[in-house]
């Protein structure tokens, strides 16, 4: 990632002006939805979305995740809708349980539908042939749209926005190929609420530049954060504590300097290595052997004749498991929600705190109104 940073930052005066006409493409394709050149599916219930302006690693399956358990405690039937990255079903649509091999779901969506058995998970590139087969299979109460920001062929009740800490600082409007964005600055005026992934401590240290680059929009910006309750054997499922043994970490995600980051603040030291793969990497049983034999090597190298523990995160796990690593551990994470910033009168408050189901129907009812007027 740094390297790519550094690559786009010497051929700025190249990429700049691409950037330029690629968020001028997507601000004319944003407006044809808008003004209805486009058809859309219109959802019967209630439907956010949670997505982002520029690249992953800003938490979107967490959020979604929560959400899911918040409709099933709410008694609702949820649907998420979501492209399934990395996975090649037989069939569109496909609806993904724990037992969907991962090949055919994806990573995430297979993840999503192992931690909220009660939701249907449905992987389909075309999400208005999911939603209207989600909605005749199960009428569902509630529907997530995965990644559903620039995904505007299904109407939606509100536009969750989530943006990084580089999103907000040096990465602030810089269009791919200049940067990770992948629309303009103005793009986020469809948004309802914004989300920034963070400690609380970061969250404050920042509360400038987020006034200062959001505070036009007069959308509450909510913080969050991930929890660690303990670690979690791929084996048995069972929890098991931190410790203070050296360990090995894995991952095959966005941000794997974010995975290191947070892994020291949960095991209170640094790893004995990381080996990192590719996002969405379709791990083999070669991966694996060369993973236990970085962990045989750290173990010998701290006088250990066993395995040091392998630490891969979540998303990851899924992979893993289906592939016999019964010693790994990944790592048991808890959405946490504190502070936030109102450009109102409102009294600044967890998202949590401010989320209601009467919320959510208020918005889906303009929705439904807008439509019949229409």
């Amino acid at each position: 990632m740094a390297c790519l940073r550094t690559a786009q930052n010497i051929l700025s005066p190249i990429l700049t002006p691409a950037g330029h006409v690629y968020g001028a493409v997507m601000g004319c394709r944003a407006n044809l939805f808008s003004r209805g050149t486009f058809t859309r599916f219109n959802p019967s219930c209630p439907c956010v979305s949670v997505g982002n302006i520029g690249s992953g690693g800003s938490g979107k399956t967490p959020l979604s995740g929560w959400l899911l358990k918040w409709a099933h405690e709410q008694g609702m039937e949820s649907a998420l809708l979501t492209r399934g990255y990395g996975g090649s079903p037989t069939k569109f649509p496909c609806l993904v349980t724990a037992e969907t091999p991962v090949k055919e779901s994806g990573d995430e969506p297979l993840m999503l539908a192992t931690d909220n058995p009660y939701a249907r998970v449905i992987v389909d590139p075309v999400r208005k042939r999911s939603g209207k087969w989600a909605t005749e299979s199960f009428q569902p109460d509630f529907m997530v749209l995965d990644d559903g920001f620039q995904h505007m062929a299904v109407q939606r009740d509100l536009d969750f926005v989530l943006m990084t800490h580089e999103d907000l600082t040096d990465g602030w409007n810089k269009v791919i190929p200049r940067g990770t964005w992948r629309e303009t600055e103005d793009a986020l005026r469809r948004a309802d609420c914004f989300f920034v992934k963070s400690s609380v401590a970061e969250f404050n240290s920042m509360k400038g530049v987020i006034k200062e680059r959001l505070g036009e929009f007069k959308k509450p910006v909510f913080q969050f954060n991930l929890k660690a309750e303990s670690l979690i054997s791929l084996k048995s499922g069972d929890a098991a504590p931190f410790g203070c043994d050296k360990f090995l970490l894995v991952s095959g995600i966005g941000k794997p300097d974010q995975f290191f980051d947070d892994s020291v603040k949960f095991m209170s030291q640094e790893p004995a290595g990381h080996v990192v793969f590719k996002d969405h990497h379709p791990y083999r049983a070669q991966d694996v052997d060369d993973i236990r034999r970085k962990a045989k090597l750290i173990a010998r190298e701290n006088g250990q004749y066993n395995f040091v523990k392998v630490i891969c995160t979540p998303k990851d796990a899924v992979k893993l498991s289906a592939l016999g690593c019964d010693e790994f551990y990944t790592i048991d994470l808890r959405v946490e929600f504190s502070d936030s910033i109102f450009f109102d009168e409102t009294e600044p408050c967890g998202f949590d705190n401010w989320w209601s189901r009467d919320r959510l129907n208020s918005y889906s009812q303009k929705r439904i109104s807008e439509n019949e007027s229409a």
